[in-house]
């Protein structure tokens, strides 16, 4: 019985060798898309939230949710964020707390933001959603059955994780992110005798800001990420259109080499404060669906759903995103690329 039982622990380690979860609306959770993020906010304090039900007909109930704060410091010259995140698959729950800081720097024609992240993640597994051998006979599983296998004593895994990014704003229009998240490849074992490494994984993303009007005020951004962790990558591209207040995209997610195709989504965003009128407050809600175009159909899967929500305010000594390098006396008089 506890051979058996090692061996289910040994699957489970394997099963972490697959790609991260990650967000469709990956630029409505942007401490969860890169550290480099923290304190970017159009307003100096941004708090964010988002959840996503993956496969909504799978009966292991996956979700992942994400919620994070941040908050813009003339004294650091950057920002600070905290970040809590939770996946749970089935039967694995994983949770991890990170704190990050980002130190901004404004150039010639650009801004760049180069972020840290240090934090402890725990992975765990929920025993009864899972039936071993004396709880199964040649039929199914017995009804009430309890299993004599004894528990691992090490069920909850803790461990350090850390991550590194940036972000360039260029001229106008142009922006550029990327880094690597589990520098550390942490070992997410739960046994003693086995050695699980989170591998690390590498993103990239790219955006563009193309003006409709003389303004600003409305205009559509052709974007694409990617992400590659060990052997998977994740290839995503796709344009949204923006006004003072709504939103909407269309994108495809696929592998780099266009082979195998994962989901088209269409994203909702919605400002709830009109900018144009309202600058100490601003909030937001999103909403896409994934439409899966994998081996798995979307017949058997029904597509994803996910929410997100970001809500920003200016505090009483706060400053601008706009203004920051004319007010920081490190980078007083340099040009600052508008964030978007």
């Amino acid at each position: 019985m506890k051979n058996f039982l090692l061996a289910c622990c040994v699957l489970i380690s394997l099963v972490s060798k697959a790609q991260d979860p990650f967000f469709t609306q990956a630029f409505n959770n942007p401490l969860t898309l890169n550290p480099a993020n923290a304190g970017n906010g159009e307003m100096d304090l941004r708090f964010t939230a988002a959840f996503k039900r993956h496969w909504i007909n799978v009966p292991s109930a996956m979700q992942f949710a994400a919620v994070g704060v941040d908050k813009y410091s003339k004294n650091l010259h950057g920002g600070v964020g905290l970040l809590l995140t939770n996946s749970k698959e089935g039967y694995l729950n994983k949770t991890n707390l990170s704190a990050m800081y980002s130190y901004m720097l404004c150039l010639p024609n650009a801004r760049l933001h180069l972020g840290l992240q240090a934090g402890v993640g725990n992975r765990s597994v929920n025993y009864s959603k899972l039936y071993f051998s004396d709880q199964i006979d040649n039929t199914s599983i017995i009804p009430g059955a309890v299993s004599g296998a004894d528990m691992p004593l090490n069920n909850n895994k803790y461990f350090a994780d850390f991550a590194a990014g940036f972000l360039l704003y260029y001229k106008e229009g142009w922006m550029f992110g990327g880094g690597a998240q589990h520098i550390n490849q942490p070992d997410e074992s739960l046994t003693s005798n086995t050695i699980s490494k989170l591998p690390m994984r590498w993103f990239g993303y790219m955006r563009y800001k193309y003006n409709l009007d003389e303004e600003g005020e409305r205009y559509l951004l052709p974007s694409m990420i990617l992400y590659k962790q060990q052997t998977s990558n994740s290839f995503s591209f796709g344009c949204e259109y923006k006004d003072a207040r709504i939103g909407i995209g269309a994108w495809y997610r696929g592998n780099v080499n266009f082979q195998n195709s994962d989901a088209f989504a269409v994203t909702l965003s919605l400002d709830l404060f009109d900018r144009r009128e309202n600058d100490v407050d601003r909030a937001r809600v999103g909403l896409s669906y994934d439409a899966t175009t994998s081996k798995l159909g979307f017949s058997r899967s029904a597509g994803s759903g996910e929410g997100t929500f970001i809500w920003e305010k200016l505090s009483a000594k706060g400053i601008r995103s706009d203004e920051r390098c004319d007010a920081d006396y490190t980078m007083k008089g340099t040009p600052c690329p508008p964030r978007f």
